[in-house]
C-alpha cells in the first residue's frame, strides 16, 4: 500500500486539502486523545489518506465523503469506543466492559438486553454470595421463608409466621449459588464484548472498491486478537468506507 502522504501524481496529502478539510482532520485527532499515540497516528493517517483520495476528484467529492462521516467528534467517538471494547475483550476487564457496554445499550439492542441480564445476574449473585457475612452480623434479622433455601427474606420486625432462623448450612449454600452466579455474569460480560467487537470488526472485514473513490480492495479474518489488528490500514479504510456507505 502506499503511504499516506504520497501520491501516483507526486502531490503530498497536504496539497490537496483545503482549509476546512484540515479543520475536520485536526477535530477528528482532538477527539482521539484517549486513544495511544501511535494508534493515533495509524488513525489520522489513513482517513487524512481516504480525505485526500476524494479531494484528488474534487473538493466537492471530498467534503461529501465528511458529510457521510459524520461530525469529526462522532466519528472519533466510534473509533475510540471500538479501542476500549477490544482492551476490556483482552485484559478480562469486567468494569472497562460494563462501561462500554452501558454506552453502547443506547444504539444495541445486543448491549441493552445483555446488559439487563448481566446486571441481574451480578446483584443477585453479589446479594447471595453476601449470606454468610449478613448470618454472622445480623443473624436475628434474616429468615428463610417456608424452609426454602431462595425465600429469604430480611426484616427487622421480627420472625415471619412461616419462617425460620437462617442457618449457616443454608447460608454457605447461598454463597456457593452467588459465586457461581457472579462467575457467569463475568463470563456473559466477556463474550458481549467478544460479540459486539465482532460485529464491529465485519463492517472493516469487507471493503468494496473502485478506481473512483481509491479505496483497495482487502479481506481479513475477523478476530478479537486485539485492537492492533484492526487498525491496519485497510481495516481503517474498511471502517470508513462503512460509515461512509450508511453502514451502522
Amino acid at each position: 500500500m502506499m503511504p499516506a502522504s504520497s501520491s501516483p501524481d507526486g502531490l503530498k496529502d497536504s496539497d490537496l486539502l483545503s482549509l476546512p478539510l484540515e479543520r475536520y482532520l485536526h477535530e477528528f485527532r482532538g477527539g482521539l486523545l484517549s486513544l495511544p499515540e501511535s494508534e493515533r497516528d495509524v488513525i489520522v493517517a489513513e482517513v487524512r489518506a481516504q480525505v485526500a483520495a476524494q479531494a484528488r476528484l474534487g473538493e466537492g467529492a471530498a467534503l461529501a465523503l465528511l458529510e457521510r462521516l459524520g461530525k469529526p467528534d462522532r466519528l472519533a467517538a466510534r473509533f475510540t469506543i471500538r479501542h476500549e471494547l477490544s482492551v476490556g475483550v483482552q485484559q478480562s476487564n469486567p468494569f472497562g466492559l460494563f462501561w462500554v457496554l452501558l454506552r453502547l445499550a443506547a444504539g444495541s439492542l445486543l448491549a441493552f438486553v445483555g446488559g439487563f441480564v448481566v446486571i441481574a445476574l451480578g446483584l443477585t449473585g453479589l446479594l447471595l454470595a453476601a449470606m454468610p457475612v449478613l448470618r454472622l452480623f445480623v443473624p436475628q434479622d434474616i429468615f428463610v421463608v417456608d424452609d426454602n433455601p431462595f425465600s429469604i427474606t430480611v426484616t427487622t420486625d421480627g420472625m415471619p409466621g412461616n419462617g425460620i432462623p437462617l442457618s449457616w448450612g443454608y447460608a454457605i449454600l447461598c454463597c456457593g449459588i452467588g459465586i457461581v452466579l457472579v462467575v457467569l455474569a463475568m463470563l456473559l460480560l466477556r463474550g458481549l464484548g467478544q460479540l459486539l467487537l465482532r460485529a464491529l470488526g465485519r463492517k472493516t472485514r469487507g471493503v468494496a472498491c473502485g478506481a473512483g473513490d481509491g479505496i483497495s480492495i482487502m479481506e481479513r479474518k475477523g478476530s478479537a486478537k486485539g485492537f492492533s489488528a484492526l487498525l491496519q490500514p485497510a481495516m481503517v479504510q474498511g471502517f470508513l468506507f462503512s460509515v461512509s456507505s450508511g453502514i451502522r
